[in-house]
């Protein structure tokens, strides 16, 4: 039986929802600008490295003999109060999208009793790993494997205080006078400490990414620990 979750619920178990097909996927189109030039061959393309969301639609049917107008009301409900939730289908439970319900969901009633309807997500272009467990890393040099397809944006508490440095691949990111503890959140573009005070000025260096593949994490400095939830992601 084909299901979804979405926003804490599950599309058959908590409505009745059945699915005639899984939904088709598509891959997140690169944003990718073009100039052209006179006098040159082809154009000029800028690559930005990011990628546009992506629109899932999901072909639903409902069937309620007791009230059907009361059955959509609650679909509708759930769907439209969720804002944007974690939508995962259980065909891969191992990974979910980030979505949103953005039509205005049209109920066809085909019987007395029955009604047909699309679902609209409109997703963030990657596929999470739905356990986001923090890695725990003790050693001044370590390695961890990202299983996605793409570059993941972690969230890095360093724990520790005075002057750090952080390489990830060779690459550096230092800090200056910390005290006890750095959050840097690759997701937001933040620096910040656990109350939320802004620590950019402190850190040079750009924000930590995690390839597919091996990464080799590395510091100097008086750091104690390091936590990081690495927010694997698939294409």
């Amino acid at each position: 039986m084909l299901s979804f979750n979405f926003s804490g619920k599950n599309s058959y178990d908590d409505f009745g929802i059945l699915i005639a097909q899984r939904p088709s996927i598509p891959s997140p189109k690169r944003r990718i600008s073009t100039t052209n030039i006179p006098g040159r061959d082809s154009n000029l393309r800028f690559d930005e490295k990011t990628y546009e969301d992506i629109t899932l639609t999901v072909e639903c049917s409902v069937k309620d003999k007791q009230n059907l107008a009361n059955k959509l009301d609650d679909i509708k409900a759930w769907l439209f109060n969720a804002g944007e939730s974690n939508l995962t289908f259980n065909f891969q439970s191992d990974k979910k999208y980030i979505a949103q319900v953005v039509n205005a969901i049209d109920f066809k009633q085909v019987y007395k009793y029955f009604s047909e309807f699309p679902i609209i997500f409109n997703c963030r272009p990657f596929k999470y790993a739905t356990q986001n467990t923090a890695v725990v890393i003790n050693q001044s040099k370590t390695s961890i494997t990202n299983p996605g397809t793409i570059e993941s944006e972690p969230i890095t508490s360093i724990y520790g205080s005075g002057d750090i440095v952080l390489k990830i691949n060779g690459e550096q990111i230092s800090f200056k006078g910390i005290t006890e503890k750095v959050i840097v959140n690759s997701v937001i573009q933040d620096c910040y400490d656990d109350t939320g005070n802004n620590l950019n000025g402190k850190m040079s260096g750009e924000f930590l990414k995690l390839k597919p593949g091996e990464n080799i994490i590395e510091w100097s400095g008086g750091v104690t620990k390091i936590e990081l939830l690495p927010n694997w992601r698939w294409l």
